[in-house]
């Protein structure tokens, strides 16, 4: 079991102060994006939920009716902030917040590292690791029996995140037709820069995604030493997406940690939601 780590910091503690904050955050969401029912794989950011959880908020919304259908799995791809573990780290553990626990779906996590040696079966990437975490009660809440493939991404790069994506793709095409399979990328966007320096940096990175141009994101992040945390997760669901068909991806809602409380945006860490359709 993997037991939550960032429980009482970057969400409530509590499961009930928990299920509250998330219901209260999906009910706001549900109010400003409409549900969008070819959607293939969601961005979403993993700070703090007084920070980014309306913005989480809205990707779940977005892909709300998919999430509810039978026999579910949301592969799970973050960045590995903590540095423990392999490269491509893919939890085999069930995992355990609050609010309830999530089965990894183990035919599906195996056939992936088994698409791939850079791919391994690893749980030290996740035990401290909160970019997957906090995604897991807005899942929980939409749907308590959907399945995850946690995959925690140490080595981001252009390379890694086309193997990893491509090799997820071809995985997916060739599940069960039965299986419903949904993809989300966790990452926030620019980091510790004021909020119109953020804005700044942002915008081609914004523009590389809703196009689904993995390739020119990553050299444009590394062309520019980006702070995007989960540059490499979104590329690789970039790269799984468009082979599963995606055409677009459309940007649900950019804000920042600034805009998000005080209203201070003389340093923030930056924050978008995106649909991938």
């Amino acid at each position: 079991m993997r037991f939550p780590a960032v429980a009482g910091q970057f969400y409530p503690g509590g499961s009930a102060n928990l299920q509250r904050a998330v219901d209260e955050l999906l009910a706001k969401a549900r109010k400003e994006v409409k549900p969008i029912a070819s959607c293939r794989a969601v961005v979403c950011p993993h700070a703090g939920y007084i920070y980014s959880g309306f913005t989480a908020a809205c990707s779940f919304a977005a892909i709300e009716p998919q999430l509810k259908k039978p026999d579910t799995t949301v592969i799970i791809l973050g960045p590995n902030h903590t540095g423990l573990g392999n490269p491509i780290s893919v939890s085999f553990e069930d995992w355990k917040t609050p609010v309830g626990t999530t089965s990894t779906d183990l035919p599906l996590a195996g056939a992936i590292i088994k698409s791939n040696p850079i791919i391994t079966k690893n749980e030290a990437a996740h035990l401290m690791e909160h970019s997957i975490e906090v995604q897991l009660p807005f899942l929980q809440t939409i749907n308590p029996k959907a399945k995850i493939v946690a995959i925690c991404m140490g080595k981001q790069d252009e390379h890694t995140a086309r193997m990893v994506g491509e090799s997820i793709g071809n995985v997916c095409k060739n599940a069960p037709k039965s299986k419903n399979i949904l993809l989300l990328a966790s990452s926030d966007f620019t980091h510790y820069e004021s909020g119109e320096s953020a804005r700044r940096l942002d915008a081609q990175p914004l523009e590389f995604i809703k196009a689904l141009e993995p390739d020119e994101l990553e050299r444009e992040v590394d062309a520019s030493s980006l702070s995007i945390c989960g540059h490499g997760p979104i590329a690789a669901v970039l790269h799984a997406s468009k082979l599963l068909g995606a055409k677009k991806a459309q940007l649900l809602r950019y804000t920042n940690s600034g805009q998000e409380t005080s209203g201070d945006e003389r340093q923030v860490v930056a924050y978008g939601s995106f649909a991938i359709i």
